[in-house]
């Protein structure tokens, strides 16, 4: 660490997004205790799992896997607001870089030829300045290789935000909601990674899904969050 890191640590001290303690000179967002202390997910299988089973209700897909569980009222709730609405995007991708190797390891990516965020509508992008998914599937992609797509899908409506509504209110907001962009690739028969933020409830990946397959009945899908919310 250079003398003027640790200078303008000393007159301007930076602070750990997850608990608010000041960081030392070596730790960047989080301190080490909140990096170490998060709940990660450690299920043993990317084609069994919560996550599946919870999307199996409404579609059939080949494998998924969450990296951290969420709930507004653990730390990383702070990280995830960081992420998504404060600039730090690079977060994401720092935390997907660090944390997808696990389930790398049990197959999740594997076939998959194109890494597909789930996109923003085009005003809240130009409002926020940068899609959270498209960075946390820059941290995948630097990690396995495997190109981002962003000329796949596109939000068609921008629906009001998803927080504090319920498992029936979120659904009704995003139906139908997604499209397919026009002159896209074909997608029949190819395996894709699609990659949001967190995963609630499953109706805005679901609806992803139910755009993929209305235009590419064959294809074969993927899903990864960062985060996801324990299911009561």
């Amino acid at each position: 660490m250079s003398f003027w890191h640790t200078f303008l640590d000393l007159i301007l001290p930076r602070h750990c997004l997850a608990c608010g303690e000041e960081l030392n000179s070596s730790e960047r967002d989080l301190c080490n205790v909140c990096l170490f202390s998060a709940e990660y997910i450690t299920w043993n299988s990317a084609t069994d799992n919560p996550f599946l089973r919870t999307i199996w209700n409404n579609h059939d897909v080949e494998a998924a896997g969450s990296s951290f569980y969420y709930s507004p009222e653990a730390k990383i709730h702070n990280v995830f607001i960081a992420i998504k609405y404060q600039g730090y995007a690079q977060l994401g991708k720092k935390l997907a870089y660090l944390s997808f190797p696990y389930w790398n390891s049990l197959g999740l990516g594997k076939g998959a030829e194109y890494i597909i965020p789930v996109p923003l509508s085009k005003r809240r992008k130009i409002k926020r300045g940068y899609n959270q998914a498209e960075w946390i599937a820059q941290g995948i992609s630097l990690q396995t290789g495997i190109p981002v797509n962003c000329n796949i899908l596109k939000r068609i409506r921008n629906n009001p935000s998803q927080t504090h509504k319920t498992g029936n209110e979120r659904k009704e907001n995003t139906a139908n909601i997604f499209k397919i962009k026009d002159n896209c690739i074909d997608l029949n028969d190819k395996t894709i990674l699609l990659v949001d933020d967190i995963m609630t409830t499953g109706a805005t990946l679901c609806d992803c899904i139910r755009a993929l397959r209305e235009y590419f009945p064959n294809i074969k899908i993927q899903l990864y969050t960062l985060g996801f919310t324990k299911q009561n």
